[in-house]
This record gives C-alpha cells, structure tokens and sequence, in this order.
C-alpha cells in the first residue's frame, strides 16, 4: 500500500473511530430509564420508615439521572384495593374509594413537600389501571396458566360474608409469628396459601370463622420457576442478598397463587360477579397503567418504556415485598405477550425503626410525615435518612438525639459552615464580588474525583457513599480556606485565588447536592445568583460564577436543632 493510500485508510479508520464513539455517547446521555416507587397503600398516614426505603432513594436516583441527561421518567401512585381499605373504611362510615381518595390526596401533597419529582402520582382504581388489568388477566389465561379451582374459604356466620385474607388474622405456620393476615406472614416474609393461616380470626368481630366452598382463580406460579430462577442468576444489576434469598424459596418449590378475593371493591374478574382481582395481581400493572396516563397526557408512547429492550425498569421496594416484586410481577410479565420486558433492577432496602422498636400507631410509637414536616424543613429528613441507609437491606434506626447529632456536627458544621464563610468573606474582602483567580490544581482534582465517584456511586444505588463523599469534598474546601486564612492575606492576588478556588468548590457541591438536598442546593444558587437552570452534570467542574459576579445577600443554609426541639420529639413517644 503507498502512502497515499495508507494515509486515506487511516484518516478512514480514525472518522469510524470518532463516529462509533460519539454514537456511544449519545446512547449514553439518552438512556430511557422508568423509575417506580411501591404504590403507597391508602389506608393512613405516611410515616418515616415509608419514606426511607423507597421513595426518598427513588427520588434521588431520578434526580441524578436528571442531571445526566437521561430521559427519566419517575412513576408512583396510591394502592386503593384489598381488604385493608374496606375494613378501614367500613370502620370510617365511608365508601372505599372515598376513603382511599382521601389517603391519596394526603400522600400526594406530602410528596411535594419532600420534593419528590413523581412525573405522574396515579391511583389503582384509575379506568387506565382496570383495563390493563384485565388484559394482563385474558394475555394470562391465553398462556395456559390461569385455571379454577374451589376452595374452603373463610366465612364469617355472624357478618354473613367470605372473610378475604386481610379480614383473617391468626399465627404464621412457618414461624409462628401471630396477629399476622392469613395471606402474607411480617414475620417471615412468607407469602401464604388461602388456610394456611392457624387460630384464624375474623379481623371485624373476632369471632373464629366457619369455612365454605367458593370458586377462585389460580396463576401458575410453579410452572415459571425455571425461567424466574434464569432471570434472577442472568441479570447482574439485581441484589445478590436479595437474589439469594428468593433463590431459597424457589428451591423449596412456589405455591400457585390465588389472585381473586371475595369482594365487591376492587378490578372485577371478567365474566364475575362477585369476585374481584387480589391486591397483588392489579397493583404492579399500575406501575404500567401510570406510565400510560403519564405518556398519554405528555404526548408519548408508553410502549417505549415497557416493550424496548433498550429502556430500563427500576423498581425501589421495600423488603416486605420481595416476594411479590422478584417472583409474581415477572411472572405477569413473563406471560403477558406483547413483548413486555422484565425488571432492571430492583434496589431494595430494609425497614426504619423507631429508637430500636418498630412503628406503632396503635401504640403511639409513631412519627409522621406530617407531624415532622411541622417541626424541620425536608432537608433534614433527606439528609438523615440517606445518611442512615446503605443499600441492603439491614434495617436502620431512627434515633432523635442521632438525628439531631448529625445535621448539627454534618450538615450544619460542615456544608453550612463551608457556604456561610466563603459567601460572607467574599462580601468583607472584595465587596461582594466573585474575585479573578485561578482554582489550585489539587482542588480542581478534588471535584474532577468526587464527580466520577459519586456518578459511579448513583449508578450503583449507593446514595449514602455519594452524600458521604459531597460531605468530604466541601471538608476538603473547608480545610483549604482554614489554611491559606484569607483574612489575613495582605497579597491581594493570593487573597483572591483563595476565594475563586472557594467559589469553584461552592457551585460544585451545590449541583452534586442536588438530588440529595434540592431545597439547600437551590437556595445556594439563589444566593449566588445563579439560574437553576445551570444545575446540570456537566457544570460541576465548569466555572458557574464569573469573576466580577455580584453575590446576593447571604443567608444561613441552616438552623441547629436545639435540644429543647428534641426532648419535646422525645415526650411524644409513649415509652
């Protein structure tokens, strides 16, 4: 080959070279990520723990997709059937629907006061949801894994009506956990077989039920253990603890599962009268229902998010529902045709506990949502919960006097110390305005690090590393100004390279905050003056603040909560 030509070829070789990477970055920046929190159950008030496992690490892992560039779609909506819902609201003297609209209401304006970005907050009992159901049911039964069969049902003489699984409550078989509803042990984690249940009761009167024979509906849940098991060793971006454990219950061998109740609220079983679809059949299509409702109002395909191999699924769970999120919601999914593909990923994380004892309402060991947003801003409950949270799922505990340690001695001390001091120096040493300068090599490194770790930490579902390492890198810019000590320059250019490095480290944290802490994070661009717009990934490195830029008035991030605001927590808790 002459040169000429060799020089062609490798003018060709490079084009190609440059062309394929720059198709990988595009289908980087545009992954089409759907992102669903488990669907608030409407039968009362959101407490702490709900907020921990679920839908705060949901948010931030959208927020930061966000921030990529993604296309992310964030979907949630309130689950309004089942037996709990017509217990709860025969006792309120209200209809069912009703009662659960008022729940839903409730949990969708506390949402917003969190700052949750939920694209679409729907309802189980939407006209979308109903229809898709249904059709999930008839894709099933066309797949040979529905079939009938009677069962002995429990049946309340003194009500005169079939007591569904939540109207039972009785002693787990397995661990003999009691108080526990005779569909599903909290106990175990056990999902339950209709009469498995010991020492039943009916959950309105207490009176011990009589059984009678009733025709229900059956999935095929044996027959999919092959294929569930394939999926849960061939998908790499599931929880291997998580895996493992369910791995142990498909060993063992999977009940089939009675997806109808007895009841009159809820999806009706086509061609039924009296029997409507179990709780956990229509709850997740939900997920998909609200992705429709969503992409209809907006203009867009549904389909794209839930028939592409190319989108990905998240569901963020808690750990009471692994069964029915690793091993029923594939399973429709497997059987439901029209090329419906499995979950992604399912980050999943154990429950919150109330200085050491589980939360009780009952036995007014109980802080809600709305109680504590009366007291603190949503920042604190942000920062405290994700700082508390690993990705597993071990359980956590909230503890107030820890609460009040961490934003005080963390968020305070630190990220507030960092903003206030670099903001209120700016003002007294160079009236106000962003100073010229160039930022010292070993903190521009610092950013450039923090950045790649903590993307890689969103990526992988580990919110409390990446607010770890924000924490750390506004420590190393704390650090820098304690040393160079500004206030005493007398050479003004090293004065100002000191408060530029500052000001780069300020926007920096600012826009890495931000799907943690979206209230702090924006307050502190107000502050400087700059557009929210600016709060995108690739600014974090970028200078943000121009030299000359005139700071706003500045203003403490941050209140200490004071010991009296944590004994009078304390007293509410009946010890």
């Amino acid at each position: 080959m002459n040169a000429g030509r060799l020089g062609q070829a490798i003018l060709i070789l490079i084009h190609l070279a440059i062309s394929h990477k720059r198709k990988t970055v595009i289908r980087i920046a545009k992954r089409k990520i759907l992102v669903t929190a488990a669907l608030p159950y409407a039968n009362g008030p959101l407490h702490l723990g709900h907020i921990r496992s679920t839908y705060l690490p949901a948010d931030i892992y959208t927020r930061f997709q966000e921030l990529f560039g993604n296309d992310v779609v964030y979907i949630c909506a309130s689950d309004e059937h089942g037996t709990p819902i017509v217990a709860a609201a025969e006792k309120a003297k209200k209809k069912p629907g009703e009662f659960a609209k008022g729940f839903h209401d409730k949990d969708e304006k506390e949402f917003k006061q969190l700052g949750f970005r939920m694209d679409i907050f729907h309802r189980t009992s939407s006209p979308e949801n109903r229809e898709l159901t249904q059709k999930f049911f008839e894709n099933a039964k066309k797949a040979g894994v529905i079939y009938t069969k009677d069962v002995e049902q429990a049946y309340c003489e003194k009500d005169r009506r079939f007591l569904p699984d939540r109207f039972v409550v009785g002693t787990c078989p397995y661990c003999k956990s009691e108080k526990q509803y005779s569909d599903y042990c909290d106990g175990c984690g056990k999902a339950l077989a209709s009469g498995e249940i010991l020492n039943p009761k009916c959950l309105v009167c207490g009176t011990t039920p009589v059984t009678k024979t009733t025709k229900h509906y059956f999935f095929k849940l044996s027959t999919l253990s092959e294929k569930l098991a394939g999926w849960l060793k061939g998908n790499p971006k599931l929880q291997k603890e998580v895996v493992n454990y369910v791995m142990d219950w498909i060993d063992k061998g999977l009940n089939d599962w009675d997806i109808s109740r007895d009841l009159d609220w809820g999806v009706p079983i086509p061609r039924e009268k009296s029997l409507v679809f179990y709780v956990w059949f229509d709850a997740p299509i939900c997920y998909v229902s609200s992705t429709k409702a969503w992409a209809d109002k907006h203009g867009k395909k549904w389909e794209d998010y839930w028939k592409s191999k190319d989108a990905e699924r998240v569901h963020f769970i808690g750990k009471d529902i692994i069964y029915h999120h690793f091993l029923f919601w594939p399973a429709m999914l497997t059987v439901a045709g029209e090329n419906f593909q499995l979950p992604t990923a399912i980050p999943t994380r154990g429950y919150l506990n109330l200085e050491a004892r589980k939360f009780s309402k009952s036995k007014n060991w109980f802080v809600s949502l709305e109680d504590f947003l009366k007291e603190f801003p949503p920042d604190y409950l942000r920062y405290y919960e994700t700082a508390i949270t690993p990705y597993s799922v071990v359980d956590a505990d909230f503890v107030w006097k820890d609460f009040q340690q961490k934003i005080n001695n963390e968020l305070v001390a630190n990220v507030g110390n960092f903003v206030n001091r670099t903001l209120v120096l700016i003002k007294k040493l160079n009236e106000g305005k962003v100073p010229r300068g160039k930022i010292e090599a070993k903190l521009e490194d610092a950013i450039r690090k923090a950045k790649e770790e903590i993307g890689k930490d969103a990526e992988g579902f580990e919110f409390r590393n990446g607010l770890e390492k924000v924490l750390a890198l506004s420590s190393e810019f704390n650090k820098h100004l304690s040393e160079k000590e500004p206030w005493k320059e007398k050479d003004k250019v090293k004065c100002d390279e000191c408060l530029y490095s500052a000001t780069r480290g300020l926007t920096a944290i600012a826009v890495l905050l931000w799907p943690y802490l979206p209230f702090t994070s924006e307050r502190i661009f107000e502050m400087l003056g700059i557009d929210r717009k600016q709060i995108r990934w690739e600014n974090v490195e970028k200078e943000l603040l121009k030299p000359g830029t005139q700071i706003g008035e500045v203003k403490p991030l941050f209140e200490k909560v004071t010991d009296e605001k944590i004994k009078a927590q304390e007293a509410k808790l009946v010890r």
